[in-house]
């Protein structure tokens, strides 16, 4: 990954990285992740645009404190003075899971700047996973609290198929490398941990079912990417959203990956970026 910068937005300081040259794409990661989940994807897509890769207020290496607005509309707003702060006039935007909400969001209250949307494996209306609900509820309970932080700092249980193994299709991609920088990095610090999960307290189900409108009220092209086995948002769920949508969508489903599509293969997922990113330009 790139030299880390900072920029400072609600008295925080936020940081990303920038790579590449050409038209802007501004990169949001979801849960439980930070700006490095895109370093697999950022090579293949940084050859023909100037990707941004952003870490979310209480995320990464962005702080946050507890009066922190970490609802996806204070991401979006966050997002909003980060594409100030860059002077873009106009940008691309790419997400994954609750990024990819914040990225949609985004298209609706930034819609003068943004182009496109693409949104990986992301929040589905009237679809929210039980598990994120069971987190929840597990971190707000102080008499689980304990045990799930514990479950969350096991290599055992991560790896297992109830942990982070079950975003993976392929178990190989599970490497020492993805568990440094999405496990052991959220124990460096208690408040790194603490950010870890105020994000996902935030995160609203009452928002996620929204979406059907504000898919109806985004005007620019969207691209979903979805990894065929996903157990987090099944596919056929991902169908039917985007049957529904008016306006111009589509989605694109890739073989042999879950959760993490742009982990597992992500040269097929910078494939379809490209491609859908070509066509919306000479649309345009």
């Amino acid at each position: 990954m790139p030299d880390t910068k900072y920029f400072t937005a609600d008295n925080l300081k936020l940081a990303y990285t920038v790579s590449g040259e050409g038209p802007p794409l501004v990169l949001i990661h979801g849960w439980p992740f930070h700006k490095a989940n895109f370093r697999h994807l950022i090579p293949l897509l940084s050859k023909s645009y100037t990707c941004y890769a952003l870490d979310s207020a209480g995320m990464g290496e962005s702080e946050w404190t507890k009066d922190t607005d970490l609802s996806f509309h204070g991401h979006v707003d966050r997002t909003m003075a980060f594409a100030d702060h860059l002077g873009l006039t106009d940008y691309a935007v790419l997400g994954h899971d609750t990024g990819g909400t914040i990225a949609r969001l985004l298209a609706v209250k930034d819609y003068k700047r943004v182009t496109t949307i693409t949104a990986i494996d992301t929040e589905i209306p009237f679809q929210f996973p039980p598990t994120v609900t069971l987190l929840q509820k597990l971190h707000r309970n102080p008499l689980t609290r304990l045990i799930l932080k514990a479950a969350l700092s096991s290599e055992t249980f991560v790896k297992s198929g109830s942990g982070y193994g079950g975003f993976f299709a392929d178990a190989s991609h599970f490497t020492d490398d993805f568990m440094q920088l999405f496990v052991h990095s959220w124990h460096r610090t208690r408040h790194a941990y603490d950010g870890l999960m105020a994000y996902l307290c935030a995160v609203d189900p009452a928002v996620v079912d929204t979406l059907d409108q504000v898919h109806a009220d985004t005007k620019v092209p969207m691209l979903f990417i979805w990894g065929k086995r996903d157990p987090i948002f099944p596919v056929k769920y991902a169908r039917e959203m985007v049957a529904k949508i008016p306006g111009n969508a589509r989605l694109v489903e890739i073989d042999k990956a879950r959760f993490l599509p742009h982990e597992e293969q992500p040269e097929a997922v910078a494939e379809a970026v490209l491609a859908f990113l070509k066509t919306s330009d000479v649309a345009a």
